[in-house]
């Protein structure tokens, strides 16, 4: 059993989120603060389009092996002040070590043990958020080990190859009309001018869109802090991701000083459910939806489990 409640967070704007306290007898509890992935999904990690309750599911785990656990809406979203469309890496790593704060100024958190859980953007903005608030570990969940220059084309391009392969009369007219040539283009065009702009958003056909976040976002550089980082890490990503190439983690143990473990867990996807097929850029939301419901991959969860008991036991 634990305890669970809703609290706000100081930060530049005030932050929403759910604490969870451990049922028990301890004055003090370790911590884990949860940090999303990217996109306005709540603290549960849920969205319009996709409901995983991947963070809500971990905290509930975490919190059942004694651990107090954080997950909160980003600036912006949800019950979070702060408007969304001006937020940019920058403010998200701010705000998640406004969160390690709160959690530290907690009477019942062993401020020694305090751990950070980053989940796709949120493994990638971890290793920034603990030199502005330093931790006594990571967790990096299906996190790259390389620039965001270089990590977010691979995605269109998988797309665009996906596009070209398709079978049948569909497929010939894709590749007769070079679509994805022209899509590599307007793709391309429409970047460059986010880019090149100096505002925090910008409109595209008539829709805002948040320019500081791509900018600082093609700028961010992973490795920068990975390379930084002195505390234990605990890298995992899954065989089936096919949003971050699952080979990263073995790259974070290159960068990182100190202490890392890495792994790559057989059948397990971006949302940390084992999936049975082979995952496509072209249908992903559909085929996440398919195993959506499942429970998270147990073997993922023994791993966390058996890390965190060994960083907590002395």
């Amino acid at each position: 059993m634990s305890k669970s409640q809703e609290v706000t967070i100081k930060a530049e704007f005030t932050l929403s989120g759910t604490i969870t306290v451990p049922e028990g007898v301890e004055k003090m509890f370790p911590a884990v603060l949860i940090i999303a992935g990217s996109g306005a999904g709540d603290r549960d990690g849920n969205t319009k389009q996709l409901k995983t309750n991947m963070y809500k599911l971990l905290a509930e785990f975490l919190t059942e092996k004694g651990f107090v656990t954080l997950r909160y809406d980003k600036r912006g979203t949800h019950k979070s002040a702060g408007n969304v469309h001006e937020t940019g890496v920058s403010d998200l790593i701010d705000d998640a070590a406004s969160c390690v704060r709160f959690l530290k100024e907690q009477s019942f958190v062993n401020k020694e043990k305090i751990f950070l859980l980053g989940h796709s953007e949120g493994a990638l903005l971890a290793p920034a958020v603990h030199e502005k608030n330093p931790v006594a570990g990571l967790i990096l969940l299906a996190g790259a080990a390389r620039p965001n220059v270089e990590l977010l084309p691979l995605q269109n391009e998988m797309a665009y190859a996906e596009l070209n392969q398709l079978p049948g009369l569909k497929g010939w007219f894709i590749r007769k009309l070079r679509v994805t040539e022209k899509l590599r283009k307007k793709n391309q065009k429409l970047i460059a001018k986010i880019l090149s702009s100096n505002t925090s958003t910008v409109r595209v056909q008539g829709v805002k869109m948040n320019a500081k976040w791509l900018r600082e976002t093609y700028k961010y550089n992973v490795c920068d802090y990975l390379q930084k980082i002195h505390c234990p890490v605990l890298a995992v990503t899954g065989e089936k991701d096919i949003q971050v190439p699952p080979e990263d983690v073995e790259k974070v143990a290159a960068y990182v000083k100190g202490e890392v473990e890495w792994k790559i867990v057989p059948g397990m996807n971006h949302i940390l459910r084992h999936y049975p097929g082979q995952h496509t850029m072209l249908n992903l939301i559909k085929e996440y939806k398919t195993v959506a419901d499942q429970p998270l991959s147990q073997e993922l969860l023994d791993t966390i489990d058996h890390w965190l008991r060994n960083k907590t036991s002395s």
